[in-house]
């Protein structure tokens, strides 16, 4: 009897087994995706920064105080705008090419206390009633929960602790709404997870914070559907307990 051995090509570039191809090559192109989006999202972004954003931002971030956690940190352009009244910071960035662009720049700042962390925004670990701000800025929209996301916000927020927001949303324009619903699975690939349809103010409401401050304005220099944005404050009760 001839028994048949199963020949397994070396792939001439990663040098694996082309039966793992398949599992290889989408990571690789992730990391090379994240990679490119790391590197290039502060120059992207420095027309709309300064015509709107940075103003926004030091506005927005004057309010800030006591234990803070940034969810998303990013590539850190927030970090010139915290305020001396904030005692402790946390800056939390799942993705690691952000995270390399983050401590580059968090080397640059002489705040005591900061410190840096992979924690995505669903899952921090972190014990009840840690932070007296936590702010989110240009990050609900790439979650893969917003629900989720929100409610690790309100269980880590100190009784009138305080979330600041500043998100693009879903657009109260209709034939714009329908183009975000067409484009948002590319622009989802394309925009490391970014959705276009979603509805932050909403969603901030059903946890139980309540929102004191909301500000919408579009973001001048971004195409219609990434334009209309929300910027405020929703703050958790004082007396606020476990929810029912």
């Amino acid at each position: 009897m001839m028994v048949r051995y199963r020949t397994l090509n070396r792939h001439p570039l990663f040098g694996v087994n082309t039966t793992q191809e398949d599992r290889i090559l989408p990571m690789v192109m992730k990391q090379i995706h994240s990679y490119l989006l790391a590197k290039s999202y502060d120059y992207a972004m420095r027309n709309t920064e300064k015509r709107c954003l940075q103003g926004w931002r030091e506005e927005l971030l004057a309010q800030a105080s006591g234990d803070l956690l940034e969810i998303g940190a990013g590539t850190g352009v927030n970090l010139p705008h915290y305020p001396d009244k904030v005692s402790r910071i946390i800056l939390s960035e799942p993705d690691v090419q952000m995270r390399k662009q983050l401590q580059r720049k968090a080397g640059q700042f002489q705040k005591e206390r900061l410190d840096i962390t992979s924690w995505g925004a669903e899952s921090t670990g972190m014990p009840d009633a840690s932070f007296d701000t936590i702010v989110s800025t240009l990050v609900l929209c790439s979650v893969p929960s917003l629900e989720t996301s929100l409610n690790e916000i309100y269980r880590l927020l100190r009784p009138n602790g305080v979330l600041l927001f500043l998100e693009h949303v879903i657009s109260d324009h209709p034939p714009t709404r329908i183009w975000q619903h067409r484009l948002e699975p590319l622009w989802g690939l394309c925009a490391g997870n970014c959705r276009l349809t979603r509805d932050t103010a909403t969603a901030i409401l059903a946890t139980g914070l309540q929102i004191e401050q909301l500000t919408e304005a579009p973001m001048a220099g971004t195409p219609a559907f990434v334009r209309r944005t929300i910027r405020g404050a929703a703050r958790k009760s004082s007396d606020s307990g476990e929810r029912a």
